[in-house]
Protein backbone atom coordinates (compact mmCIF):
# COMPACT_ATOMS: atom_id res chain seq x y z
CA UNK A 1 0.00 0.00 0.00
CA UNK A 2 1.43 3.35 -1.07
CA UNK A 3 0.58 7.00 -0.42
CA UNK A 4 1.77 9.11 -3.36
CA UNK A 5 2.51 12.82 -2.97
CA UNK A 6 3.26 15.41 -5.60
CA UNK A 7 4.59 16.92 -7.72
CA UNK A 8 4.41 20.38 -6.16
CA UNK A 9 2.37 22.87 -8.15
CA UNK A 10 3.23 26.57 -7.91
CA UNK A 11 1.27 29.31 -9.65
CA UNK A 12 0.46 33.00 -9.40
CA UNK A 13 -3.18 33.93 -8.81
CA UNK A 14 -4.92 36.78 -10.62
CA UNK A 15 -4.40 39.10 -7.65
CA UNK A 16 -0.67 38.34 -7.65
CA UNK A 17 -0.60 36.05 -4.62
CA UNK A 18 1.52 32.89 -4.73
CA UNK A 19 -0.23 29.53 -4.49
CA UNK A 20 1.62 26.32 -3.62
CA UNK A 21 -0.30 23.06 -3.62
CA UNK A 22 0.02 19.31 -3.87
CA UNK A 23 -2.24 16.28 -4.23
CA UNK A 24 -1.87 13.16 -2.13
CA UNK A 25 -3.35 9.91 -3.45
CA UNK A 26 -3.92 7.02 -1.06
CA UNK A 27 -3.89 3.27 -1.54
CA UNK A 28 -7.70 3.11 -1.51
CA UNK A 29 -7.85 5.38 -4.56
CA UNK A 30 -9.01 8.51 -2.71
CA UNK A 31 -7.07 11.77 -2.86
CA UNK A 32 -6.88 15.14 -1.12
CA UNK A 33 -5.32 18.51 -1.97
CA UNK A 34 -3.19 20.59 0.39
CA UNK A 35 -2.83 24.28 -0.44
CA UNK A 36 -0.90 27.31 0.79
CA UNK A 37 -1.44 30.87 -0.45
CA UNK A 38 0.99 33.68 0.43
CA UNK A 39 1.60 37.23 -0.64
CA UNK A 40 3.60 37.88 -3.80
CA UNK A 41 6.52 39.01 -1.61
CA UNK A 42 7.28 35.43 -0.55
CA UNK A 43 9.37 33.62 -3.20
CA UNK A 44 8.48 30.07 -4.14
CA UNK A 45 10.58 27.25 -2.71
CA UNK A 46 12.80 26.12 -5.59
CA UNK A 47 14.79 23.11 -4.35
CA UNK A 48 13.82 20.01 -2.38
CA UNK A 49 10.16 20.95 -2.70
CA UNK A 50 9.18 17.72 -1.01
CA UNK A 51 10.30 19.31 2.28
CA UNK A 52 7.17 21.46 2.08
CA UNK A 53 4.95 18.45 2.59
CA UNK A 54 7.16 15.82 4.16
CA UNK A 55 6.46 16.30 7.88
CA UNK A 56 2.70 16.48 7.35
CA UNK A 57 2.59 13.57 4.91
CA UNK A 58 4.75 11.33 7.08
CA UNK A 59 2.32 11.61 9.99
CA UNK A 60 -0.58 10.70 7.69
CA UNK A 61 1.33 7.81 6.10
CA UNK A 62 2.26 6.41 9.53
CA UNK A 63 -1.34 6.68 10.65
CA UNK A 64 -2.56 4.85 7.53
CA UNK A 65 0.34 2.37 7.49
CA UNK A 66 1.21 3.19 3.87
CA UNK A 67 4.56 3.58 2.13
CA UNK A 68 5.21 7.29 1.56
CA UNK A 69 6.28 8.13 -1.99
CA UNK A 70 7.09 11.77 -2.82
CA UNK A 71 7.49 13.03 -6.38
CA UNK A 72 9.78 15.87 -5.25
CA UNK A 73 13.16 15.54 -3.50
CA UNK A 74 13.56 16.05 0.23
CA UNK A 75 16.64 16.99 2.24
CA UNK A 76 18.95 14.21 3.41
CA UNK A 77 17.86 13.29 6.96
CA UNK A 78 17.46 9.53 7.17
CA UNK A 79 18.47 9.35 10.85
CA UNK A 80 15.98 11.99 11.99
CA UNK A 81 13.19 10.39 9.94
CA UNK A 82 13.84 7.12 11.73
CA UNK A 83 13.81 8.83 15.14
CA UNK A 84 10.51 10.58 14.42
CA UNK A 85 8.97 7.24 13.55
CA UNK A 86 10.48 5.56 16.61
CA UNK A 87 8.98 8.23 18.89
CA UNK A 88 5.53 8.27 17.32
CA UNK A 89 5.17 4.49 17.18
CA UNK A 90 6.32 4.21 20.80
CA UNK A 91 3.80 6.84 21.90
CA UNK A 92 0.92 5.50 19.80
CA UNK A 93 1.59 1.81 19.07
CA UNK A 94 -2.03 1.16 18.17
CA UNK A 95 -2.27 4.10 15.78
CA UNK A 96 1.13 4.64 14.17
CA UNK A 97 3.29 2.28 12.10
CA UNK A 98 6.84 2.50 10.75
CA UNK A 99 6.69 3.18 7.01
CA UNK A 100 9.16 3.32 4.16
CA UNK A 101 9.89 6.71 2.58
CA UNK A 102 10.81 7.08 -1.09
CA UNK A 103 11.80 10.36 -2.78
CA UNK A 104 14.22 11.49 -5.49
CA UNK A 105 17.78 12.31 -4.37
CA UNK A 106 18.19 15.59 -2.50
CA UNK A 107 19.02 18.59 -4.66
CA UNK A 108 22.08 20.69 -3.89
CA UNK A 109 21.61 24.45 -4.08
CA UNK A 110 24.91 26.17 -4.82
CA UNK A 111 23.56 29.69 -4.43
CA UNK A 112 24.49 31.95 -1.52
CA UNK A 113 20.98 32.20 0.02
CA UNK A 114 21.98 29.97 2.93
CA UNK A 115 24.41 32.64 4.12
CA UNK A 116 22.20 35.59 3.24
CA UNK A 117 21.79 38.06 6.11
CA UNK A 118 18.29 38.80 4.86
CA UNK A 119 17.03 35.42 6.10
CA UNK A 120 15.75 35.77 9.64
CA UNK A 121 14.43 33.82 12.61
CA UNK A 122 10.65 33.55 12.85
CA UNK A 123 8.37 32.35 15.62
CA UNK A 124 5.01 30.67 15.19
CA UNK A 125 2.50 33.05 16.71
CA UNK A 126 -1.22 32.95 17.49
CA UNK A 127 -1.44 35.76 20.03
CA UNK A 128 -1.75 33.33 22.94
CA UNK A 129 0.26 32.81 26.11
CA UNK A 130 2.83 30.42 24.63
CA UNK A 131 3.34 32.71 21.64
CA UNK A 132 3.85 35.86 23.69
CA UNK A 133 6.18 34.05 26.10
CA UNK A 134 8.44 32.90 23.26
CA UNK A 135 8.32 36.32 21.60
CA UNK A 136 9.14 38.11 24.85
CA UNK A 137 12.09 35.91 25.85
CA UNK A 138 13.60 35.89 22.33
CA UNK A 139 13.17 39.53 21.33
CA UNK A 140 16.85 39.84 20.50
CA UNK A 141 16.67 37.27 17.70
CA UNK A 142 13.09 37.04 16.39
CA UNK A 143 12.66 39.00 13.19
CA UNK A 144 9.19 37.80 12.19
CA UNK A 145 6.03 36.17 13.50
CA UNK A 146 4.42 33.40 11.49
CA UNK A 147 0.73 32.53 11.26
CA UNK A 148 -1.49 30.28 9.13
CA UNK A 149 -5.14 31.14 8.56
CA UNK A 150 -7.13 27.92 8.41
CA UNK A 151 -5.21 26.34 11.26
CA UNK A 152 -6.93 27.71 14.36
CA UNK A 153 -9.31 30.18 12.68
CA UNK A 154 -11.29 28.48 9.87
CA UNK A 155 -11.11 30.14 6.46
CA UNK A 156 -14.91 30.51 6.44
CA UNK A 157 -14.77 32.82 9.50
CA UNK A 158 -14.08 35.99 7.51
CA UNK A 159 -14.76 38.42 10.37
CA UNK A 160 -12.51 36.47 12.72
CA UNK A 161 -9.78 36.43 10.09
CA UNK A 162 -10.05 40.19 9.70
CA UNK A 163 -9.90 40.68 13.47
CA UNK A 164 -6.95 38.29 13.85
CA UNK A 165 -5.13 40.00 10.98
CA UNK A 166 -5.46 43.29 12.80
CA UNK A 167 -4.08 41.77 15.99
CA UNK A 168 -1.11 40.23 14.20
CA UNK A 169 -0.35 43.44 12.32
CA UNK A 170 -0.49 45.46 15.53
CA UNK A 171 1.86 43.08 17.35
CA UNK A 172 4.34 43.01 14.45
CA UNK A 173 4.29 46.80 14.12
CA UNK A 174 4.67 47.40 17.85
CA UNK A 175 7.53 44.90 18.08
CA UNK A 176 9.19 46.24 14.92
CA UNK A 177 9.28 42.84 13.21
CA UNK A 178 7.88 41.27 10.06
CA UNK A 179 4.52 39.51 9.76
CA UNK A 180 4.40 36.35 7.62
CA UNK A 181 0.98 34.83 6.94
CA UNK A 182 -0.52 32.21 4.67
CA UNK A 183 -3.93 30.78 4.01
CA UNK A 184 -3.90 27.02 4.15
CA UNK A 185 -6.05 23.90 4.05
CA UNK A 186 -3.51 21.88 6.05
CA UNK A 187 -5.72 21.26 9.09
CA UNK A 188 -8.61 20.17 6.88
CA UNK A 189 -6.18 17.88 5.03
CA UNK A 190 -5.02 16.24 8.26
CA UNK A 191 -8.39 15.91 9.95
CA UNK A 192 -9.65 12.63 8.40
CA UNK A 193 -6.63 10.63 9.57
CA UNK A 194 -4.98 12.26 12.57
CA UNK A 195 -5.56 13.84 15.95
CA UNK A 196 -4.55 17.48 15.72
CA UNK A 197 -3.11 18.17 19.16
CA UNK A 198 -1.50 14.89 20.11
CA UNK A 199 -0.20 13.87 16.70
CA UNK A 200 -0.24 16.33 13.86
CA UNK A 201 -0.01 20.04 14.66
CA UNK A 202 3.76 20.20 15.10
CA UNK A 203 4.32 18.63 11.69
CA UNK A 204 1.80 21.05 10.18
CA UNK A 205 3.62 24.07 11.62
CA UNK A 206 6.87 22.79 10.11
CA UNK A 207 5.24 22.57 6.67
CA UNK A 208 3.98 26.14 7.12
CA UNK A 209 7.43 27.35 8.15
CA UNK A 210 9.09 25.57 5.22
CA UNK A 211 6.87 27.57 2.89
CA UNK A 212 8.67 30.68 4.17
CA UNK A 213 12.16 29.18 4.09
CA UNK A 214 13.23 31.50 1.25
CA UNK A 215 13.07 34.33 3.83
CA UNK A 216 13.61 32.55 7.19
CA UNK A 217 16.36 30.17 8.26
CA UNK A 218 15.02 29.21 11.71
CA UNK A 219 11.57 28.82 13.22
CA UNK A 220 10.71 28.73 16.93
CA UNK A 221 7.72 26.58 17.89
CA UNK A 222 6.31 27.74 21.25
CA UNK A 223 5.88 24.88 23.70
CA UNK A 224 2.37 23.85 24.70
CA UNK A 225 3.50 21.83 27.71
CA UNK A 226 6.42 22.06 30.12
CA UNK A 227 9.20 19.55 30.53
CA UNK A 228 7.59 18.61 33.84
CA UNK A 229 4.44 17.17 32.28
CA UNK A 230 6.14 14.69 29.94
CA UNK A 231 2.95 14.77 27.87
CA UNK A 232 2.89 13.16 24.42
CA UNK A 233 2.07 15.95 21.99
CA UNK A 234 2.38 16.74 18.28
CA UNK A 235 4.87 19.52 19.02
CA UNK A 236 7.38 18.28 21.58
CA UNK A 237 10.98 18.90 22.71
CA UNK A 238 11.89 15.43 21.43
CA UNK A 239 10.22 15.92 18.03
CA UNK A 240 10.43 19.44 16.69
CA UNK A 241 14.17 19.63 16.07
CA UNK A 242 14.06 16.36 14.12
CA UNK A 243 12.11 18.09 11.36
CA UNK A 244 15.05 20.46 10.63
CA UNK A 245 16.51 20.47 7.12
CA UNK A 246 19.57 22.01 5.49
CA UNK A 247 17.29 24.95 4.63
CA UNK A 248 15.44 25.44 7.92
CA UNK A 249 16.27 24.87 11.59
CA UNK A 250 13.28 24.01 13.79
CA UNK A 251 13.50 24.81 17.52
CA UNK A 252 11.07 23.95 20.31
CA UNK A 253 10.93 26.86 22.76
CA UNK A 254 9.54 27.58 26.22
CA UNK A 255 9.12 24.14 27.79
CA UNK A 256 11.04 25.29 30.87
CA UNK A 257 7.95 27.09 32.20
CA UNK A 258 4.44 25.90 33.05
CA UNK A 259 1.55 27.90 31.60
CA UNK A 260 0.83 29.88 34.77
CA UNK A 261 4.47 30.93 35.03
CA UNK A 262 4.42 32.04 31.38
CA UNK A 263 1.39 34.21 32.09
CA UNK A 264 3.20 35.76 35.04
CA UNK A 265 6.27 36.45 32.90
CA UNK A 266 4.28 38.32 30.23
CA UNK A 267 1.89 40.06 32.66
CA UNK A 268 3.77 43.36 32.52
CA UNK A 269 4.45 43.29 28.77
CA UNK A 270 2.39 46.16 27.31
CA UNK A 271 2.08 44.46 23.90
CA UNK A 272 0.75 41.27 25.50
CA UNK A 273 -1.58 43.31 27.68
CA UNK A 274 -3.16 44.94 24.63
CA UNK A 275 -3.39 41.88 22.43
CA UNK A 276 -3.40 38.58 24.36
CA UNK A 277 -5.77 36.14 22.63
CA UNK A 278 -6.39 32.68 24.08
CA UNK A 279 -9.96 31.75 23.14
CA UNK A 280 -11.03 29.44 20.32
CA UNK A 281 -14.52 28.65 21.64
CA UNK A 282 -16.16 31.28 19.48
CA UNK A 283 -15.14 33.79 16.83
CA UNK A 284 -17.45 36.69 17.68
CA UNK A 285 -15.04 38.21 20.21
CA UNK A 286 -11.32 38.05 20.89
CA UNK A 287 -11.80 36.21 24.22
CA UNK A 288 -15.18 34.89 25.35
CA UNK A 289 -14.19 35.03 29.06
CA UNK A 290 -16.47 32.05 29.68
CA UNK A 291 -14.59 28.97 28.45
CA UNK A 292 -12.10 27.07 30.61
CA UNK A 293 -9.11 28.37 28.65
CA UNK A 294 -10.16 31.97 29.18
CA UNK A 295 -11.03 31.31 32.83
CA UNK A 296 -7.66 29.67 33.55
CA UNK A 297 -5.78 32.60 32.04
CA UNK A 298 -7.93 35.13 33.88
CA UNK A 299 -7.40 33.24 37.15
CA UNK A 300 -3.62 33.61 36.92
CA UNK A 301 -3.84 37.30 36.01
CA UNK A 302 -6.32 37.91 38.82
CA UNK A 303 -4.10 36.11 41.34
CA UNK A 304 -1.23 38.52 40.58
CA UNK A 305 -3.45 41.63 40.31
CA UNK A 306 -2.96 42.09 36.57
CA UNK A 307 -6.33 41.14 35.08
CA UNK A 308 -7.51 44.76 34.83
CA UNK A 309 -4.51 45.55 32.62
CA UNK A 310 -5.66 43.13 29.90
CA UNK A 311 -8.58 44.76 28.04
CA UNK A 312 -9.01 41.73 25.78
CA UNK A 313 -10.65 40.09 28.82
CA UNK A 314 -13.81 42.17 29.12
CA UNK A 315 -15.28 40.46 32.20
CA UNK A 316 -14.18 39.90 35.77
CA UNK A 317 -13.17 36.45 36.96
CA UNK A 318 -16.27 34.46 37.97
CA UNK A 319 -15.25 31.82 40.52
CA UNK A 320 -18.66 30.16 40.39
CA UNK A 321 -18.34 29.78 36.63
CA UNK A 322 -14.77 28.54 36.93
CA UNK A 323 -15.75 25.97 39.54
CA UNK A 324 -18.56 24.65 37.34
CA UNK A 325 -16.20 23.78 34.47
CA UNK A 326 -15.99 20.07 33.74
CA UNK A 327 -12.51 18.54 33.66
CA UNK A 328 -13.42 15.77 31.26
CA UNK A 329 -9.89 14.87 30.16
CA UNK A 330 -6.67 14.14 32.03
CA UNK A 331 -5.01 17.05 30.23
CA UNK A 332 -7.53 19.48 31.74
CA UNK A 333 -7.00 18.02 35.19
CA UNK A 334 -3.25 18.50 34.85
CA UNK A 335 -3.75 22.12 33.77
CA UNK A 336 -5.91 22.90 36.81
CA UNK A 337 -3.43 21.11 39.07
CA UNK A 338 -0.61 23.29 37.70
CA UNK A 339 -2.79 26.37 38.19
CA UNK A 340 -3.52 25.35 41.78
CA UNK A 341 0.18 24.82 42.52
CA UNK A 342 0.87 28.31 41.21
CA UNK A 343 -1.87 30.35 42.90
CA UNK A 344 -1.62 28.67 46.30
CA UNK A 345 1.82 30.22 46.65
CA UNK A 346 0.41 33.71 46.10
CA UNK A 347 -1.06 35.46 49.17
CA UNK A 348 -4.67 36.58 49.22
CA UNK A 349 -6.07 33.93 46.85
CA UNK A 350 -7.88 31.71 49.36
CA UNK A 351 -11.21 31.70 47.48
CA UNK A 352 -9.55 30.88 44.16
CA UNK A 353 -7.50 28.10 45.77
CA UNK A 354 -10.65 26.62 47.31
CA UNK A 355 -12.39 26.72 43.92
CA UNK A 356 -9.52 24.87 42.25
CA UNK A 357 -9.39 22.28 45.02
CA UNK A 358 -13.11 21.68 44.53
CA UNK A 359 -12.60 21.21 40.78
CA UNK A 360 -9.84 18.67 41.35
CA UNK A 361 -11.86 16.77 43.96
CA UNK A 362 -14.86 16.59 41.64
CA UNK A 363 -12.66 15.45 38.74
CA UNK A 364 -11.22 12.65 40.86
CA UNK A 365 -14.62 10.95 41.09
CA UNK A 366 -15.94 11.87 37.62
CA UNK A 367 -15.34 9.41 34.74
CA UNK A 368 -13.29 10.97 31.93
CA UNK A 369 -14.67 11.08 28.42
CA UNK A 370 -12.94 8.87 25.89
CA UNK A 371 -12.57 9.84 22.26
CA UNK A 372 -13.77 7.30 19.75
CA UNK A 373 -10.66 6.17 17.77
CA UNK A 374 -10.63 7.18 14.15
Amino acid sequence: MTMKVGPTQQDILKDGRHRTRVEATFSDGTSRDLTFVTSSEIPFVETNKGDLWFSTMLIVAMRRGEVLELADPISDRAASIQRVQDIMTTWYPGRMKHVEVHAPPAERDRRSWRKSPERITASCFTGGVDSFHTLSKNQDRIGAILYGFGIDVPLRETEAIERTTGLLEDVANEEGIRLLTARTTIRKFLQPDTRWGTEAHGAALVSLATLFSPVIDRVLVPATHSYATGRKWGSHPMLDGLWSTDRLAVEHDGAEAVRARKIELIADDPVAQRHLRVCYMEFATMNCCRCLKCQRTMAVLDSIDRLDRFPTFHEKLDLELLGSQELYRDNLVNQIRELHNFVRRKPGNEELVATLVGMLEKAAVTPKRKKVPK
